[in-house]
């Protein structure tokens, strides 16, 4: 991948002053921003139905489980609570 170049702005150099407090460099906190981005980026591609778990994954790098879980964490589970709430009924039709 070639050199990326990076107009620092204020909100930028705010952030980056942040990060440095918590002890990364500069570049290291420039990937991480670019990393919580990408994330960002494709949960909400994944949110809108453009992207499977799967290919979410791929895109992340990370397994399906890992996936699942982040996106769990950051935009919930993608079942209602009335498609919950049929699908008990349903299985206590079909038990009895």
């Amino acid at each position: 991948m070639g050199e990326v170049i990076i107009i620092r702005d204020s909100s930028l150099r705010s952030v980056l002053d942040l990060m440095k407090k918590e002890g990364l460099d500069e570049e290291g906190a420039i990937k991480k921003i670019i990393r919580l981005g990408i994330t960002d980026y494709v949960l909400e591609l994944y949110k809108r139905g453009e992207l499977t778990v799967r290919e979410a994954s791929e895109v992340l790098q990370l397994s399906l489980r890992e996936t699942v879980e982040l996106i769990e964490e950051k935009i919930g589970g993608n079942v209602a609570i009335q498609e919950q709430i049929k699908a008990i009924e349903l299985a206590r039709k079909l038990s009895e």
